[in-house]
């Protein structure tokens, strides 16, 4: 499975390209899921905390208990470091395979499978 050209950006770590997105994951979590922009390898996903919820005008009209959109700044940075850590972990991007998951705690890349 490919990412879409269409939504994501694009960063060069080590003299290899790659794309990336980042979305919510639900419960205050957010994922940035990393491919090869060459041909389609595996995939990575890596969640992390979002830093700030966002309420929606609905809920606090409502006065309900606020619905967050979780939001968080991820810099290229950010996703430099994650890439030169996962492929340091064993990540082979341009080899096809079943998405791999980590989390992101601080500043450490955690394998969330096998």
């Amino acid at each position: 499975m490919a990412l879409p050209k269409k939504g994501t950006r694009s960063i060069t770590v080590q003299q290899k390209a790659y794309r990336w997105v980042v979305s919510s994951a639900g419960q205050g979590m957010l994922v940035v899921t990393i491919q090869s922009a060459g041909e389609a390898g595996q995939l990575i996903r890596v969640y992390m905390k979002a830093d700030v919820p966002v309420m929606s005008a609905a809920t606090e009209q409502a006065g309900d208990s606020p619905l967050a959109q979780e939001r968080r700044a991820i810099k290229p940075s950010d996703v430099e470091a994650i890439i030169a850590e996962a492929v340091q972990q064993g990540w082979e991007p341009e080899k096809k395979g079943t998405p791999l998951s980590f989390e992101w705690r601080g500043d450490v890349l955690f394998s969330k499978g096998k």
